[in-house]
């Protein structure tokens, strides 16, 4: 394009940085004067607040120091994240860039922007107003750009720089022409800029349809018209428009190479330096002489180096290791570490010191540290630190794994951690290293073959097509799209074929999307598109305090986690070392079962580690107690780790493992895969262990092996019966039998492992160059590396997993299973109790230094901490308890003298309490009252105990927690009656009730007293008074409408009253005194019917009364309570009886998870297809306005719907109306309440209810169930309320 430079200036994201600056060094490789400056557009604002303009605002760092100005600006702007308008908002105030500018000026260039920026805005804003003779706004506004002016020429001076933009649109057209005579004016040099969102001009309509793919309104024709990469030429034709002068054209153009001389060609790459911790002090000693490496180390002027060993070998005496083989496997260790970390330039022994003091904090923080997984676990010395659980030379765990000479570079260590816990953690953390002492590695999702598809048909737009292309006909083109072992063919394979891959261009689809012209080049150019920010699985990284803004700057991921800017692999090319922090709930399940062995006294009195290293660590662990076999191949022991899955738990049964090694085995094989139509690697396991291993070695001879391969593949397999299991297997027999160096097995391990299936074939051809013998090598391919090529698990990962499971089974098998029950339901159902310091925080804002707020101190604008808890999650709670009730195990209904604030054991009858604090409307305060006044033994009692409000205490009866006093009717019955509003004796106060319940006789004397009692009630109401002087008096008069002058005059034609409305002023108004008269006399006639018949009429109304409040609180059967403030059902079902036949309900589980074409018809010359269509019911336990989906709870099982979002809007609301009495008066409560029963047509895709029906489909999407009668028939309701037709 002949351009001399470029400047990546993302909105405030920085993201791609690294990124551009390494490619830049390939550009500079054959274009040295071309330069790539990196700079950020940032949102810069007065303050924090919602509803405003957010300006663009450009800047470019000059240098490295610059660029690390960048980060801290950028991580000011996002440490102040929060939601305006349903988006995250990262405005950067003007007080906040002045202080930091204040270290970095003469390092940054700024310019004023886009038509966004606050200059171009404010400069279109006086030209309109001066073109509108509006003088005084043009005048303030005049002003508030000579403000702005001058604040930019302070902080940046010669850096300072207004920016036009070419075009034909008018508006940009005036702010250039404006901003050129403010920037003659202060001689400020104008520069271009082509504000560039797409790369060239013919990409327009991609970027068009991808912006209409996303909610929300935007400008697309005209605010991007212009937004794309120009050439010189172009620029200057479009600026004509402006300026139409080449003078100032070309003038521009030099301040804008000016820009770029500024820039310095620096290089954001650095090399990783570990975080360092304080490690005990060890003087020097002459110790281990006979083995050189760990001598120097002993007498290292180095701490950490001193640390290292002082530490392993004092734990070798403490573990009795101290055979030679200890030694020298431990020498082995330090000499890789020693020496790889001699080549990075750091001390490598300082990243196992680090790791090991934060294993410690974590114990500190109440979670278990599991056994370990991956590599790490074949070093010694990480178990002798504590690091990893499994001793390495015991079990066989190949140290190599981990890290060998061949391979430079830092070690990755992974453990696992509670989730629970996690948050604890990592406040610990920053409490010690600082607020961004600790920061979560940032993610980004792209859009993947399917994803590119939807999003394509949504955004796509023609005449045919103005709201884009149907949601099933996007469905139906993503369907046809191949897979291979998992993963989906890109869509260039899908288009073009892969020969390489042996894939021919899939025809079908090609038909569909050539019905839309330009589809296909939209969905080619989205595919791969980075589409979201999120939080890598695992990774967090340790800064030293105030040393971050030399590699990275910090974002918020959309939960508000701090997280870098750049993603794993950008991080450590800056220079910044990743740590693993998993989180598994196998972790949490151990530490609840802890809990509550030790809060139900089954256990000594101990902390979580000791209890731990007593009881559960993989050295006390007695594998040989056949009970855990026998309960692993019986499959009943809940959620043993990585067996619980149906898939898992038939391999369990099927290959009945009787060793941790034969678990590590079926762990892994169970992943491995198996072309289709050939013998799974779970049925060879099982053949070969069934004939013998004989059997393996008549298949190897029947493939003329040479015979030294027939004995090295007995070597490595026979363990596994024939099968190659896990990665260190696969790599051995590479090098062993193929020739392989240990760093081209470990490439190849690389290739399978992360499943680079562009690398396969060279893979293959690698290995089959190794053998002359073409069958030889196609037998090796086969049964070593292809059943790996899905997902492998390592050994070193494997075998600690698999102790996990042990682990699980011992604490179901040793102590009563009940308490392993109850804690995996407290961990499944999100029912863990959180400490109010972990309560999430919402809504920041943060005052201009933040660097002295913890995260959890930042206050809102009002000065006070806003935090919110998570809202229950019911439909987790209900899948959770339909899960376990599955498994046989009973949950019992809450008991007020026994449960606990969540789930609990009830050892007694051998059942799983539910807790207090999971009944709805029953706060945490009322559950610790309950608890702090046991026992109870009458609901009187109770009442008498404890204060109460009456929808917590009505939830408490619908719960059962009383039903051990008293039947659940009987009870609710009784409380209704004595907490009603109940008469003690009726007066005329009373009136109005005994008219809305039709309590008083028909005789006419009382009908026409009682329609007088409520025209009086009128009248007071709505009538105006007037007073009037009548012969020196003054009198009130109401002032009649026509209802009350109709009333009136009926009253007067009957003889009733003998006085009348008169005329005054064009208005009809009667004495008060008069009509008082009158009414009281009328009152009278009720007052002695009261009298004489008070106690019928008493009765009668607080029988009423009672039956009101019933229905209000007590209306349905005991099944609907429990679905109401437990969100399960104790006893039955409410459609338990439904027939189903009748009403054409299918079953969910039952339904095929991939949808059925029913049949196809033609629409513009191309075929549509229609899904088979179902139909489901249950009753809604929880809803997701957001993602428009609804729980549903089934006979059989917990269904997710998902509804299109406008009709789940109209199903969702609650419809209200104004009565006559001007008050609104709820006519329909939403259908997707929690305890409403629906019935649903639509499909199900995986795990998903997509509700839908075709025009062609008989009856409606969506019914309401009103009522269920005793055969189990069901009255459905098809339409919303509506006063038309009520």
């Amino acid at each position: 394009m002949g351009l001399e430079g470029i400047a990546i200036t993302d909105h405030e994201c920085l993201s791609a940085h690294m990124e551009v600056n390494q490619y830049a060094k390939k550009i500079h490789e054959k274009y040295p004067n071309f330069t790539i400056a990196l700079g950020n557009e940032i949102y810069l604002v007065d303050e924090r607040k919602s509803g405003q303009k957010y300006y663009h605002f450009i800047l470019i760092a000059k240098d490295l120091y610059g660029h690390q100005g960048l980060h801290e600006l950028s991580s000011a702007a996002w440490y102040g994240m929060y939601n305006d308008r349903n988006m995250d908002r990262v405005p950067l105030l003007k007080s906040e860039l002045k202080n930091i500018m204040q270290k970095y000026k003469g390092h940054i260039i700024a310019t004023t922007a886009c038509i966004g920026g606050e200059l171009s805005t404010k400069a279109l804003a006086m030209v309109n107003a001066q073109k509108k003779d509006d003088i005084e706004t043009a005048t303030l506004t005049y002003q508030d750009i000579c403000t702005f002016i001058q604040y930019c020429k302070d902080i940046f001076g010669d850096d300072f720089y207004i920016e036009c933009a070419p075009s034909t649109q008018q508006d940009q057209i005036t702010v250039n022409q404006k901003l050129f005579k403010i920037a003659q004016n202060y001689h400020i040099p104008m520069v271009v800029a082509t504000d560039s969102h797409y790369l060239t001009r013919t990409d327009r309509p991609i970027h068009k349809a991808y912006l209409n793919s996303k909610d929300g309104d935007r400008e697309v024709d005209l605010f991007y018209e212009f937004t794309y990469l120009m050439d010189e030429k172009e620029c200057r034709e479009l600026l004509n428009k402006s300026f139409n002068n080449d003078e100032i054209i070309n003038w521009i153009f030099q301040n804008t190479l000016k820009i770029k001389d500024k820039i310095q060609d620096y290089s954001l790459e650095k090399t990783q330096s570990i975080p360092k911790v304080e490690v005990v002090f060890y003087p020097q000693k002459n110790q281990c002489e006979e083995y050189p490496i760990l001598h120097q180390l002993f007498m290292s002027e180095n701490l950490q180096e001193r640390a290292w060993v002082n530490e392993c070998v004092m734990a070798m005496h403490e573990k009795k290791l101290t055979d030679k083989i200890y030694y020298e496997r431990l020498e082995t260790e330090a000499n890789v570490i020693l020496t790889i970390g001699n080549k990075l330039h750091d001390c490598l022994f300082a990243y196992f010191n680090t790791f090991k003091h934060y294993i410690d904090l974590f114990w500190e923080c109440g979670s278990i540290v599991g056994p370990g997984r991956g590599s790490a676990t074949g070093f010694l010395s990480n178990y002798l630190l504590g690091i990893t659980q499994l001793e390495p030379v015991r079990w066989g765990l190949q140290y190599w794994r981990f890290l060998n000479l061949e391979r430079v570079e830092l070690p990755d260590i992974d453990i696992d951690l509670a989730p629970s816990r996690r948050p604890a953690i990592f406040e610990a953390i920053r409490k010690e290293r600082g607020e961004y002492g600790l920061v979560q590695v940032a993610a980004f999702g792209t859009e993947g073959t399917k994803s590119a598809i939807l999003t394509a048909c949504r955004g796509y737009r023609t005449e045919d097509f103005p709201e884009g292309i149907d949601v099933d006909t996007a469905q139906y083109m993503s369907s046809l799209i191949p897979q291979h072992r998992g993963f989906l063919w890109p869509l260039k394979d899908v288009i073009y074929g892969n020969p390489e891959e042996d894939r021919a261009p899939v025809k079908p689809f090609i038909y569909e999307v050539e019905q839309y012209p330009g589809l296909l080049d939209i969905m080619l150019n989205i595919e791969g598109v980075v589409n979201k920010r999120t939080i890598h699985a695992s990774g967090v990284i340790l800064y030293d305090k105030n040393h971050i803004f030399e590699t990275a700057s910090v974002m918020r991921a959309p939960s508000g986690e701090l997280i870098t800017c750049y993603d794993l692999h950008r991080a450590e090319s800056a220079g910044d070392v990743k740590y693993d922090f998993l989180v598994t709930e196998a972790c949490d399940k151990i530490i609840q079962c802890y809990n509550l062995l030790s809060r139900y006294n089954e256990i000594p009195q101990m902390g979580l580690r000791d209890f731990y290293n007593q009881y559960l660590h993989p050295e006390v662990l007695n594998t040989k107690d056949q009970r855990i076999w026998d309960h692993l191949s019986a499959g009943d022991v809940l959620d043993v780790f990585q067996f619980s899955t149906g898939v898992g738990l038939a391999v369990a049964k099927k290959l009945k493992p009787q060793d941790p090694i034969e678990m590590t085995a079926a762990n892994a094989l169970m992943r491995l895969m198996s072309e289709k139509g050939q013998e799974s690697q779970q049925d060879r396991y099982c053949r070969i262990q069934k004939a013998g291993i004989k059997a393996f070695d008549d298949e190897m001879r029947q493939h003329n092996l040479p015979e030294d391969i027939i004995q090295k593949l007995h070597k490595h397999c026979d363990r596994y019966y024939g099968c190659c299991a896990l990665q260190e297997q696969m790599m051995e027999i590479l090098m062993d039998v193929a020739g392989f160096s240990l760093a081209e097995s470990n490439a190849a391990r690389k290739v399978v492992a992360k499943k680079q299936m562009d690398k396969i074939p060279a893979l293959k051809e690698q290995l089959f160059s190794r053998f002359d013998d073409v069958r030889v090598a196609e037998y090796v391919w086969e049964v070593v590396v292809a059943p790996s090529l899905g997902y492998a698990f390592s050994l070193n990962h494997s075998l600690p997993y698999s102790f996990v499971g042990i682990q699980m089974i011992y604490l179901a098998i040793n102590f009563n299973p009940i308490y392993w029950d109850t804690a995996c339901l407290i961990v499944n159902s999100g029912s863990l109790e959180q400490l109010p310091e972990e309560e999430e925080i919402v809504n920041i804002y943060e005052p201009e230094d933040f660097s002295e707020y913890e995260y959890e101190d930042l206050p809102d604008r009002s000065g006070k901490k806003k935090r919110r808890r998570a809202a229950t999650d019911y439909g987790k709670i209900a899948r959770a308890i339909g899960d376990i009730q599955s498994a046989g195990i009973k949950v019992s209904l809450a008991d007020i003298n026994r449960s606990a604030f969540g789930f609990a054991p009830d050892i007694e009858n051998n059942q799983i309490l539910f807790g207090l604090k999971g009944i709805l409307n029953v706060g945490d305060d009322i559950v610790q009252d309950i608890i702090n006044n046991r026992p109870y033994v009458s609901i009187k009692d109770f009442l008498a105990k404890v204060k109460i409000g009456r929808r917590a205490m009505v939830s408490l009866i619908k719960s059962g927690a009383f039903d051990s006093m008293e039947n659940r009717k009987f009870a609710m019955a009784w409380y209704i009656w004595q907490t009603c509003d109940k008469k003690n004796r009726i007066t005329l106060q009373n009136m109005a009730s005994l008219i809305k319940y039709d309590i008083l006789p028909k005789d006419d004397s009382i009908v026409l007293a009682s329609r007088v009692y409520e025209f009086t009630r009128y009248l007071k109401k709505v009538c105006k008074k007037i007073t009037l002087r009548i012969v020196n008096k003054q009198v009130e008069f109401y002032i009649l409408d026509d209802r009350a002058i109709n009333f009136i005059n009926e009253l007067h034609d009957i003889g009733v009253i003998s006085f009348n409305a008169v005329e005054y002023c064009g208005q009809f108004i009667i004495n008060t005194l008069l009509w008082d008269k009158f009414y009281q006399s009328e009152m009278n006639i009720v007052r002695d019917y009261i009298t004489k018949n008070q106690n019928e009429v008493l009765n009668s109304l607080n029988k009423i009364i009672f039956v009101e409040d019933w229905k209000n609180y007590a209306q349905g059967t005991i099944s609907a309570w429990e679905m109401e403030v437990l969100c399960f059902y104790y006893h039955e079902h409410e459609l338990a009886h439904l027939p189903i036949t009748k009403y054409g309900i299918s079953d969910f589980a039952k339904l095929p998870t991939t949808p059925i074409v029913d049949k196809t018809f033609k629409r513009n010359g191309r075929e549509i297809p229609l899904f088979k269509l179902s139909r489901i019911c249950g009753t809604c336990i929880a809803k997701n306005k957001t993602k428009s989906t609804v729980t549903l709870l089934t006979t059989s099982g917990v269904v997710e719907l998902k509804f299109r979002k406008e009709f789940f809007a109209l199903f969702d609301k609650q419809i209200s109306e104004r009565g006559a009495d001007g008050c609104k008066h709820v006519k329909e409560k939403g259908w997707f309440n929690r305890g409403s029963m629906i019935v649903v047509t639509g499909v199900r895709i995986d795990d998903i209810f997509l509700v839908k029906k075709y025009n062609s489909t008989p009856g409606h999407t969506l019914y309401k169930i009103d009522s269920i009668n005793d055969k189990g028939e069901i009255n459905l309701i098809s339409e919303r309320y509506s006063s038309e037709t009520a």
